[in-house]
């Protein structure tokens, strides 16, 4: 098991049991902790199940895959949110020789392929997703804008980008 699937399956995992925690307590609310005992760990299960099917299936790695020429110069991966407007839009990010690429698997509405040229970067950082999940990566660019992205192992990105790029 490569670092990627690693990382997915406990993002699956950890989605998993806040899905079971936080439908465990609405359900104690609605028809009492009896049933939500029971229902709560199978609805979590199933969700969990579910999670993982759709990060892995073909349907997604097709969509989210760069084309055969630009494979080849793949010097990091991995699965990604970008921050499009009020959207963390899912899928793939890839650091190439030459940029940063990003592109969305079909099931979100603002599908898109988005590439950032080494040369247009002014600064890279870190920050907290909703101020306490510490999984994002920041990129200034020279004009000012900046992108933002949700990944696994976000210092690692940095680091590799960095190499790259004297910022």
């Amino acid at each position: 098991m490569n670092a990627d699937q690693k990382a997915n399956l406990k993002n699956v995992s950890i989605a998993a049991l806040s899905f079971t925690f936080l439908f465990g307590i609405i359900e104690t609310f609605i028809v009492g902790i009896a049933y939500a005992v029971i229902a709560a760990p199978i609805a979590g299960l199933v969700f969990g199940l579910l999670m993982y099917l759709f990060v892995n299936s073909k349907k997604v790695k097709e969509q989210t895959a760069l084309t055969k020429n630009d494979q080849d110069g793949i010097i990091y991966s991995g699965a990604a949110n970008h921050f499009k407007n009020a959207e963390a839009v899912g899928g793939k990010l890839y650091l190439l020789s030459d940029r940063v690429e990003f592109k969305s698997h079909g099931f979100n509405i603002q599908n898109h392929s988005f590439s950032i040229y080494l040369n247009e970067i002014k600064e890279l950082g870190l920050y907290k997703t909703m101020g306490i999940v510490p999984n994002g990566l920041k990129i200034i660019l020279s004009n000012g804008e900046v992108e933002k992205f949700v990944v696994n192992s976000r210092a690692t990105w940095k680091t590799e980008i960095e190499k790259l790029v004297k910022v």
